[in-house]
């Protein structure tokens, strides 16, 4: 019987005792190496040289595309995500086996049989649409200030410092612990986009953040007031089609 030497990288213990236990239900699966991060992943396949590579996308220090751009050659690679369908799906059209997390047994019989396919053919990985996947499924960073244009000269505003964002008439303001205004070029949709997790669209025209919440009010119609810790301790209603969004991320 052909074997298919096969290493596994991904960065949680769990993941590999779950598939590791997959694994001995194949006497095909020879596994010769485990990483648990990408520079240790590029280290040992490119030493090692695996016929097939069990790869994690997101890791702490880089993710699995970012470690094939390193590999000396071409092993075969079955992607192990926890990303929705519609991610998924562009997998599939690319000809590019995935398992979902957790991995379902049913499932890896299915990739198993696949694989198997596979190496009876020259097919390639096509690492031009794994970029464009790359875009896709990493998220994109967020910013820790934001650029403001004053004049000739270009300041950044910290996030920690902000308190509060607001849509005024055709411009954004950016609200400082100072209660310092600064007026910026982005929307309040782009600013949602960019900001980190700390910053919560409370309604149509703010976004908060939530670290500079000092109080909270019950208001009529289920809304809510947040009094913020800034100079001016800034009272902001909630909007209603926003509530239960706002009461998840706070846990109230």
């Amino acid at each position: 019987m052909f074997t298919y030497s096969v290493i596994l990288v991904d960065d949680e213990q769990a993941a590999h005792y779950a598939m590791q236990s997959l694994f001995r239900k194949y006497d095909e699966i020879n596994l010769i190496g485990q990483a648990y991060n990408g520079r240790q992943a590029i280290e040992k396949i490119n030493s090692l040289r695996p016929d097939l590579i069990f790869l994690d996308i997101q890791m702490p220090d880089m993710n699995g595309f970012e470690v094939l751009k390193h590999l000396a050659y071409q092993p075969y690679i079955v992607f192990c995500t926890a990303y929705d369908q519609y991610a998924i799906e562009a997998f599939n059209q690319n000809s590019i086996d995935y398992l979902l997390k957790p991995v379902d047994e049913n499932r890896f019989a299915q990739c198993i049989d696949k694989i198997k396919r596979l190496l009876s053919q020259s097919s390639k990985v096509d690492m031009s649409k794994l970029q464009e996947l790359s875009k896709l499924l990493t998220p994109p960073k967020k910013a820790s200030a934001i650029p403001i244009s004053i004049g000739s000269k270009i300041i950044f505003v910290q996030c920690g410092h902000i308190t509060y964002c607001v849509a005024k008439d055709g411009y954004t303001s950016i609200m400082t612990d100072e209660g310092k205004e600064h007026i910026c070029n982005l929307t309040l949709r782009q600013l949602e986009d960019r900001l980190p997790d700390d910053f919560l669209r409370v309604q149509k025209s703010y976004i908060v953040n939530k670290q500079k919440i000092e109080e909270i009010q019950k208001y009529f119609n289920n809304r809510l007031i947040f009094k913020m810790n800034d100079k001016d301790h800034t009272k902001i209603t909630t909007g209603t089609s926003y509530i239960d969004a706002i009461r998840e991320a706070l846990q109230l």
